[in-house]
């Protein structure tokens, strides 16, 4: 019985503890932020084909970052890509 115990409090703390340590990071976020201040056109215009070529959105670290160097490409490329 303390078994199943201890086993259904790991597996609680597991699932709650995996979705926290995925989200996107503070400097992904940074990157992001400087690319659009820096120019917001182009990066608007980038985001917007990089939804349409199926990149996410989520709040999720590796969607972000290759969302992120889309973007980085695309803005580089004068939006072409």
């Amino acid at each position: 019985m303390r078994m199943i115990a201890l086993l259904a409090a790991a597996l609680a703390t597991l699932s709650v503890a995996a979705p926290a340590s995925a989200q996107m990071s503070a400097s992904t976020r940074a990157e992001m932020a400087k690319m659009r201040a820096a120019n917001p056109g182009g990066y608007d215009t980038c985001h917007t084909l990089a939804i349409q070529r199926g990149y996410s959105t989520n709040d999720q670290e590796h969607e972000g970052r290759a969302l992120m160097n889309f973007i980085s490409g695309c803005i580089a490329m004068g939006g072409r890509r």
